[in-house]
């Protein structure tokens, strides 16, 4: 492979993920989200622990008028709010697993205490 071929190559690979949300409608409320779910661990600033459950999907576009989002620049990890335990039982067995759920509420994370791109208060699992 010539140079020249090898550094197009390079360059489409480095356009591809930003042309796929680009050319998507911005999710709204009620939308569907699939990708890989996992467990997040960190501190928030003050220091209490925090455990949080993502969704790691492919760029989604979010809606312009969202202050707290860039426009135009798609999100890819969605936290799942988990306030009881009913929640917290429904996802652990499904961690590390391919899932879809409906995004009844959503939006771009604010605080320190929002783990991800975007923040999803109310969720129901699709498919299960």
């Amino acid at each position: 492979m010539s140079p020249l071929s090898r550094l197009a190559c390079i360059a489409l690979a480095l356009l591809a993920p930003g042309s796929a949300a680009e050319a998507q409608a911005p999710i709204k409320n009620g939308d569907t989200l699939t990708g890989t779910l996992r467990m997040v661990r960190t501190r928030h600033p003050n220091g209490t622990r925090i455990e949080a459950y993502q969704i790691v999907s492919a760029p989604r576009l979010m809606p312009a008028d969202d202050d707290f989002c860039e426009a135009g620049k798609g999100v890819t990890t969605f936290h799942l709010f988990t306030m009881s335990d009913a929640a917290h039982k429904q996802l652990k067995p499904l961690l590390g697993k391919t899932v879809s759920v409906q995004a009844t509420a959503l939006f771009c994370s604010q605080t320190a205490w929002h783990i991800g791109d975007v923040a999803v208060p109310e969720w129901a699992i699709v498919g299960k």
